[in-house]
C-alpha cells in the first residue's frame, strides 16, 4: 500500500514539475537569529544567556505550479534543563508524557510541552525543521508533501520571527507538531478553506522523529473567513492510531483570530480523549488531555510598540476505568505579559514575564532578534 501511495505522489510531482527551467528559477534565502536572556525562579534553571535560535530558510519557485520550502535550525534541539534535572528529561520522549509527570512542584514550569524552552524540546533526528514541496492543481487545490507543521496550530504555522510571545503555548508539542506526511488544501469559496492531512504522528516541535512503529494518522480542518482580513474561524478533528508509544486517541480543535486596527485576539482550544492501552497497566486506564489559551495584543501606531497578554491552561486526567479514580490529575496555568518593540522590519526586542502555576515559578525572558 505504501509503495502505491509513493508511486502516485511521484507521478503527481512529475505531472507538475516537468517544465523546470533552471535559468528562470526564482529563489530566496532568508534567516532569523535570536539571542535570549532568562532569569527564572524555578530552582533547577539558572540565569543564562542563550543563542536561542538560528533559522535558515530557502524558498524556490520551480515553476508556476511547483514551490519548494525548507527551514533548518542551526542551534541545539535539546532543552538546556534536560541536563540539569533528570525528572524533566521525559519531555523529549512522548512515551512518558502521556501517563506520567514529575511530582516535584518546582518543575511545573517546564514539564508540559509548550512550557519552558518548549521550542527546543523533543529533539529531532536532524536539524531540518520543515521541508516540503507544494504542487498546485486547478488553481484551487494544493498538495503539500514533506516535513510540515500540522495545520491545526496557529502558532506552529507562524514564522518564528513573527511570534508575539517568546514561549509557545502548551498546545504546541502535545497537539501542534512538525510531522512527515502530506496535506491537501482546497479553496472552493473565498470564505472557506478545507484541508486534509495525513502524517506519521511522530513529530516534535523542532522536527520529526523516526519511529519504527509510527502509524498513519489523519486530520480534517475547515477555515471559515466571514470577514476578510479581520476574522478567521477554524474547526479541526484528528484520529490517532495506537502504537507502542502513543495510545489511540480522538482530537477536537477549535479557534479563531480577530484582527482590527492593530488589535489582535486569538483563541485556541484542544481536547484529546485517549485510551492508553499500550502498557499492561494502561489497559485499565482512560484519559483526557485538554488545553486552551486566550491571547491578546495591541500595536501602537507609528512607534511599533506592541503590548501582549495571554492566559494558557493545560490539564491532563488519567483515570482507572472501573473506579473512575484518578491515577493522575495534573494542570498547568501560565499567565504571560510582555512587550515587543520593532526597531525596524528586521530587528526586534521582546520582553516577556511568565507566571506559572502562581508564585515561585515566574520567569523573565528578554529576546533580541535579527532577520535577513
Amino acid at each position: 500500500m505504501k509503495k502505491i501511495i509513493i508511486s502516485v505522489l511521484f507521478l503527481l510531482f512529475l505531472s507538475n514539475a516537468y517544465a523546470i527551467d533552471v535559468n528562470k528559477l526564482n529563489y530566496k534565502i532568508s534567516g532569523t537569529a535570536q539571542f535570549l536572556f532568562s532569569k527564572s525562579e524555578i530552582d533547577s534553571i539558572d540565569k543564562e544567556f542563550d543563542f536561542n535560535r538560528l533559522r535558515l530558510r530557502l524558498n524556490a519557485d520551480i515553476n508556476k505550479n511547483v514551490k519548494f520550502f525548507s527551514e533548518f535550525e542551526m542551534t541545539s534541539n535539546i532543552s538546556p534543563e534536560q541536563d540539569k534535572s533528570p525528572k524533566a528529561s521525559w519531555t523529549a520522549n512522548p512515551k512518558f508524557s502521556l501517563l506520567n509527570v514529575p511530582t516535584d512542584d518546582s518543575l511545573s514550569g517546564k514539564i508540559a510541552a509548550g512550557g519552558r524552552y518548549a521550542q527546543k524540546d523533543i529533539g529531532a533526528d536532524s536539524r531540518l525543521v520543515q521541508g516540503y514541496i507544494d504542487l498546485k492543481y486547478f488553481k484551487k487545490i494544493t498538495l503539500r508533501v514533506g516535513q510540515i507543521p500540522r495545520a491545526s496550530s496557529f502558532e506552529l504555522n507562524t514564522p518564528v520571527d513573527k511570534l508575539e510571545t517568546i514561549q509557545y503555548s502548551t498546545n504546541v508539542g502535545q497537539f501542534g507538531k512538525y510531522v512527515r506526511g502530506f496535506q491537501i488544501k482546497m479553496a472552493p469559496f473565498k470564505f472557506l478553506r478545507v484541508g486534509i492531512g495525513v502524517d506519521d504522528n511522530s513529530g516534535g516541535i523542532t522536527g520529526s522523529l523516526d519511529s519504527n512503529d509510527s502509524k498513519i494518522t489523519a486530520g480534517l480542518k475547515m477555515l471559515i473567513i466571514p470577514w476578510k482580513d479581520h476574522l478567521k474561524i477554524k474547526l479541526c478533528c484528528r484520529r490517532i492510531s495506537e502504537t507502542t508509544i502513543y495510545p489511540d486517541a480522538n482530537v477536537a480543535i477549535g479557534g479563531f483570530i480577530f484582527d482590527l486596527k492593530g488589535f489582535r485576539l486569538m483563541y485556541e482550544i484542544f481536547s484529546c480523549h485517549l485510551n492508553p492501552v499500550n502498557t499492561d497497566e494502561g489497559k485499565n486506564l482512560k484519559g483526557d488531555i485538554s488545553s486552551w489559551y486566550l491571547h491578546s495584543s495591541y500595536m501602537i501606531p507609528d512607534i511599533n510598540l506592541q503590548f501582549v497578554a495571554r492566559y494558557n491552561y493545560f490539564e491532563k486526567r488519567i483515570k482507572f476505568k472501573k473506579t473512575e479514580d484518578f491515577k493522575l490529575h495534573y494542570y498547568l496555568e501560565v499567565l504571560t505579559f510582555g512587550v515587543n518593540w520593532n526597531f525596524s522590519d528586521n530587528t526586534r526586542l521582546q520582553i516577556m514575564y511568565d507566571s506559572v502555576n502562581g508564585r515561585n515559578n515566574d520567569t523573565l525572558d528578554v529576546l533580541l532578534q535579527a532577520s535577513f
